[in-house]
């Protein structure tokens, strides 16, 4: 894919940093990833998550106008995470109006930015609004959006009414604010995807990229109960992916070929002694443990270290996908101390913690990656066993006993057998382990 121009990831923030200040913003830096008083989440997961309050009124804000680069992890994609654009670990560009500009300056701002300082070409690029949903049948179709986008030059073709599963956004966490959004995506080209003639936004094949999400126009409170109200204050919550906008800037196919992620994926390389990533199971093993070794150092310098505790237990799991998936490339022994390093030496200067906890880091790790490989080890030949006599299926009764024996986890070991050509019985696992939570309950009584 042909560079738009050379750029690194360094000038991207401060393109966009530098930009909303020159429109007003008041620049605040990236909040911990352990969110701060909010029960709804384990760990942050967005860039205006941090900011939930200003956007209810409960908080006051420095600033009418904000923009930061946030760090945040996410996990409800991990299976999908060695594609050309998800992630666990990803770095939001964002700016918000907490009760100033609204729908117009935001449009305006994001396409002013993408096609006059970032130079974008404009026929690439694609956008949707919120059309209207039956789950939300009290929010009307968004009209104003798709009249300013217009008014943008952008043609009726490249403007895509979408529903709420692509354009209603939030809350961050089970309550909190909410609203319909329109949306950015660069088209990587017809040869790219699914290459079907019908291929748009919508379609998930990896050929349209979701690149901004220039307004969440925050207008409603969604309560536990799934009550939508409106909010006293009409607000902007805008995000940009960082890595996204460098996997098309840097003209690559990828964002692991990116200098967000390829200097890391490098050093598992070296470190590894990996020959071999020409087919497509062992290059989704090697972005798996690359996504997974960077989501698993942000998280350990903030303080989340691996342990069966909610928020830990994310740490724990992505260290064990990182194992599993280096078992799959034939890597007994995971060694990532390079990679850890490489990891700090990219980003130190943005977030000093990395420097400051590196050995911790390098010591969570190895703790818990030695840990989990004996436990491996010792259900290698049990698994083995019980291959023997299944038919492309595993039983959900042997998932379970993997799991509650072993500590084999069931997304680990579907992920085990995903390669190997098995499947798991996932109901009949469900029923064991809502009975084992019975027993449990009942225990505890």
């Amino acid at each position: 894919m042909e560079k738009i121009r050379p750029i690194s990831h360094q000038e991207i923030r401060k393109t966009f940093l530098e930009y909303f200040e020159s429109v007003g913003h008041h620049r605040i830096k990236s909040a911990s990833l352990i969110p701060q008083n909010d029960p709804t989440l384990l760990v942050i997961n967005s860039g205006m998550a941090p900011l939930k309050k200003y956007f209810t009124g409960e908080k006051k804000p420095i600033s009418k106008r904000l923009t930061n680069v946030q760090k945040c992890v996410r996990t409800n994609d991990i299976e999908n995470v060695g594609d050309n654009r998800h992630l666990t670990f990803f770095e939001m560009m964002g700016n918000w109006s907490l009760g100033d500009y609204f729908k117009k300056d935001a449009l305006y701002y994001s396409w002013d930015l993408l096609t006059n300082k970032f130079k974008f070409p404009k026929d690439k690029l694609h956008v949707t609004v919120y059309g209207g949903d039956p789950v939300y049948k009290d929010i009307p179709t968004d009209e104003e959006a798709y009249k300013i986008w217009s008014s943008l030059g952008i043609p009726d073709k490249r403007i895509h009414p979408l529903g709420a599963e692509h354009n209603f956004w939030g809350p961050a966490g089970t309550s909190g604010p909410c609203g319909p959004c329109s949306e950015v995506f660069f088209d990587m080209g017809k040869d790219k995807g699914c290459k079907l003639p019908e291929c748009g936004p919508d379609c998930d094949c990896g050929r349209f990229v979701e690149i901004w999400n220039p307004g969440v126009f925050m207008q409603y409170n969604k309560d536990e109960r799934g009550k939508v109200s409106k909010l006293v204050f009409n607000s902007v919550d805008a995000g940009a992916g960082l890595e996204r906008f460098a996997l098309v800037l840097q003209g690559v196919e990828t964002v692991f070929e990116t200098d967000l992620l390829k200097p890391i994926s490098d050093a598992l390389i070296s470190e590894n002694k990996i020959l071999d990533i020409k087919t497509n199971d062992r290059r989704v093993s090697l972005r798996v443990m690359t996504d997974h070794l960077k989501s698993a150092v942000f998280m350990m310098s903030d303080g989340i270290y691996p342990s069966n505790t909610k928020r830990e237990y994310v740490v724990r799991r992505l260290i064990r996908r990182m194992v599993t998936s280096a078992q799959l490339l034939g890597i007994s022994e995971l060694k990532v101390n390079d990679a850890v390093s490489a990891t700090v030496a990219c980003f130190k200067d943005i977030y000093p913690e990395l420097a400051q906890s590196q050995s911790r880091i390098i010591e969570g790790f190895r703790i818990e990656s030695n840990g989990f490989a004996k436990t491996l080890n010792k259900a290698e030949k049990t698994l083995d066993r019980i291959l023997q006599r299944s038919h492309g299926q595993v039983s959900g009764e042997d998932a379970f006993m993997l799991q509650n024996t072993f500590g084999l986890p069931y997304e680990i070991l579907n992920n085990i057998l995903r390669v190997k050509g098995f499947t798991i019985n996932r109901e009949e696992f469900d029923v064991k382990m809502q009975a084992h939570r019975n027993i449990s309950r009942n225990k505890n009584f």
